[in-house]
């Protein structure tokens, strides 16, 4: 583990730690259902199956490590899952919106988007009754000219940029007028970024954040890249998603997607807990505490 620090001699000729770098660590979620997902735009599905059950099990390795973190979840989820995400807003979790339905926000108008957000703000609020104030973009699909939709529609953050041009379905977030508070966030005029995750890696910035990345490559290889990037970082942001987590079979719909497609939806799920798990220890062995994203916009507002 490698910490910036400052020490002092004590009597007994041991050190104390001043003004250690804290270093913190947000595990957020982004709940949506299987047929949420861009694979099956488009396609006839059968939506009577179900795999959010992987909510259960992620809340269960949160308890158990005595975790809170942010829930970015879909409006049209909400009045479903409403006696759980005010079970989860209790225990100190936070609800955070993922917006409607899943709509990538680069397919809706600028006007869409805009209700979009509000709609899915509302939603949430009126279910756990408790203020929403970030938001994520499916599929991270977000630009600079919707960034300004996320703030003038009352949130206070937003965590949809990485820093990956490796998948067609991202959005490309610029944010070079922000003040930089920390690497993977920053701020302007009040309003918070919270980037994902990624390392370079040979001219490259590859995601160590969770989703399909964590889940279809192998430990011994996530492990390093994960290492190697908190060795540098004071903020580690992962994502996850029930589908990735739930012990279900794969829906019935799945054999309509192409193989690429099936085998990037499927592969790796039975290993995800497990990496979950040591990906926990491995943070806690390096010093970091988990938030919420809140907790770091009210810690921001403190400092400043």
């Amino acid at each position: 583990m490698t910490r910036r620090i400052d020490r002092e001699t004590c009597r007994d000729g041991g050190f104390v730690e001043q003004n250690a770098v804290k270093r913190y660590a947000v595990l957020s979620m982004d709940v949506e259902d299987w047929y949420h997902l861009d694979y099956f735009s488009g396609l006839k599905t059968d939506r009577s199956s179900s795999m959010l059950d992987g909510l259960d099990v992620y809340l269960s390795l949160l308890e158990r490590h005595s975790i809170r973190t942010t829930f970015f979840v879909l409006g049209e989820l909400a009045e479903r899952l409403g006696g759980t995400l005010r079970a989860m807003a209790a225990a100190g979790h936070e609800i955070a919106s993922h917006g409607v339905a899943h709509k990538r926000p680069l397919k809706m108008t600028v006007g869409e988007f805009a209700d979009d957000l509000r709609q899915s703000k509302a939603t949430l609020e009126h279910v756990v009754q408790r203020s929403v104030e970030g938001f994520r973009a499916p599929c991270f699909s977000l630009d600079r000219t919707r960034l300004e939709e996320v703030w003038r529609a009352g949130y206070t953050y937003d965590s949809s940029r990485i820093d990956f041009t490796g998948h067609p379905l991202y959005g490309s977030l610029d944010v070079k007028d922000f003040d930089v508070v920390s690497p993977g966030h920053s701020m302007r005029h009040g309003f918070h970024e919270f980037e994902v995750s990624t390392l370079p890696v040979l001219g490259k910035r590859l995601p160590v954040s969770g989703g399909g990345y964590l889940r279809i490559a192998p430990w011994a290889i996530m492990r390093p890249l994960i290492q190697a990037y908190v060795r540098g970082s004071p903020l580690y942001v992962l994502y996850i998603h029930p589908f990735e987590l739930s012990p279900c079979p794969l829906p019935a719909a799945a054999a309509k997607l192409s193989y690429p497609q099936r085998l990037r939806f499927g592969l790796g799920r039975a290993g995800v807990a497990k990496k979950l798990d040591r990906l926990v220890r491995l943070l806690k062995d390096d010093g970091f505490s988990f938030v919420t994203f809140r907790d770091l916009c009210e810690q921001s507002v403190v400092k400043a």
